[in-house]
C-alpha cells in the first residue's frame, strides 16, 4: 500500500492528526497549527497525466 503525506490545505503544515470520521465513514484530520478540520479527497490520476 502506498503511503500518503498529509498536509493541511490551509497552512500546508505537516502537523496533522486523525480527528474521527464524517457521517459517511471517511477519515477527518485536524491541523495542530491552524486547527482546521478537513478530509482527504482521493481522486484517481487520469491516464493523460500518467504518461
Amino acid at each position: 500500500m502506498a503511503s500518503v503525506n498529509i498536509h493541511c490545505p490551509r497552512c500546508q503544515s505537516a502537523q496533522v492528526y486523525r480527528h474521527g470520521q464524517n457521517p459517511k465513514g471517511h477519515d477527518r484530520f485536524r491541523c495542530r497549527d491552524c486547527h482546521r478540520v478537513f478530509q482527504l479527497l482521493m481522486r484517481p490520476v487520469s491516464r493523460a497525466l500518467k504518461s
